[in-house]
Parts: C-alpha cells; sequence; structure tokens
C-alpha cells in the first residue's frame, strides 16, 4: 500500500517496512518457539499464565508482539509513521484513514490473545522445559536489531532503503 502512494517518502517507508517486518517476524518466530518449546504445544489456548511460568518466553512473545505490530520504539513504528506522513501530505486521507483503521485493529487482535497467554489464568498443564542457554543467547541476539533499528538507522543501512526507495520510483 505504501508504494502505492507514490512519492519518495511512501517508498522510503516501503521500503523500511519490509525491513522492519523482516526484522520483528524473525524475532517473533523466535519467541513463538521458546513459548512452544517450553509448554510443548503450537495451541495458543494451551499457553496460559506464560508470565509466571516463564518470565523470559512471556517478555520476548510480548515484546514481538508490540513489534510486529507497530507499536513504538520498535521500527516498524518508524515504518509506518513514514507511510502515514507520505499519505496526509499527499492528501489522501481516506486512504490513511482505513489503514491507521487496519492497523488498530491488528493490534488489538494480536495483543488480544498475546494478553491471554502471558497473563492468563494458568492451564492444568505446567511448563515441561527450561529453555536452554542456546534459546537464551539467540533471543537476546534477535531482539538486538528489533530494538536497535527502531531507535537508530545506521548510515549503511539508511543509504540502502533510500536506494530500494528509489528503486520503486521514489
Amino acid at each position: 500500500m505504501a508504494a502505492g502512494l507514490g512519492g519518495a517518502e511512501a517508498h522510503l517507508g516501503a521500503a523500511y517496512q519490509m525491513t522492519a517486518h523482516a526484522i520483528a517476524k524473525s524475532f517473533c518466530f523466535f519467541a513463538a518457539g521458546a513459548v512452544a518449546m517450553t509448554f510443548d504445544t503450537q495451541e495458543i489456548a494451551s499457553v496460559r499464565g506464560l508470565v509466571r511460568f516463564a518470565p523470559l518466553s512471556a517478555l520476548t512473545l510480548t515484546a514481538g508482539a508490540f513489534a510486529i505490530t507497530g507499536a513504538p520504539p520498535f521500527a516498524v513504528f518508524v515504518s509506518e509513521f513514514l507511510i502515514f506522513k507520505a499519505g496526509i501530505d499527499s492528501g489522501q486521507y481516506l486512504t490513511i484513514g482505513l489503514l491507521a483503521f487496519f492497523v488498530v485493529i491488528a493490534f488489538c487482535a494480536v495483543m488480544f490473545h498475546v494478553n491471554r497467554m502471558v497473563f492468563g489464568t494458568p492451564v492444568e498443564r505446567s511448563p515441561l522445559m527450561a529453555l536452554p542457554i542456546s534459546c537464551r543467547a539467540t533471543l537476546a541476539l534477535a531482539a538486538v536489531p528489533l530494538v536497535v533499528v527502531g531507535i537508530y538507522v545506521p548510515a549503511a543501512l539508511h543509504d540502502l532503503l533510500r536506494a530500494a526507495a528509489a528503486a520503486m520510483g521514489g
């Protein structure tokens, strides 16, 4: 949608969005894997009270949910801000209004499920295992770009994003 708005800033927002989603979604898969390892299930309804049993898994799942849905200080927020700004600057108010509406719906839907998994009343089953050090190290390593790119974009990455935006026509 961002690329369809046209203009350099919208195309920059689109390039930033693709990069931010790649980083956030990778982190979310690692966080979901940690939860699956802890509870030995991939069924959302079977995971409740995560914060009591596995605080690290709870933290990473919550951070991943905020990151992928575009909450600050994560990179998806920055990309969405660029897209919204480009749309408003170009006078495409209906399009941006609809986009904002759907972003809020997606945020609420994701956070509804994550909230139940993290803070819900624990189910009868208890966690089966603690996360191995390799899993914890992977989560920590994956968290670095998740946070850093939302706060600071290195010059080399910014130049690459500008080049990608220019290739889209922006």
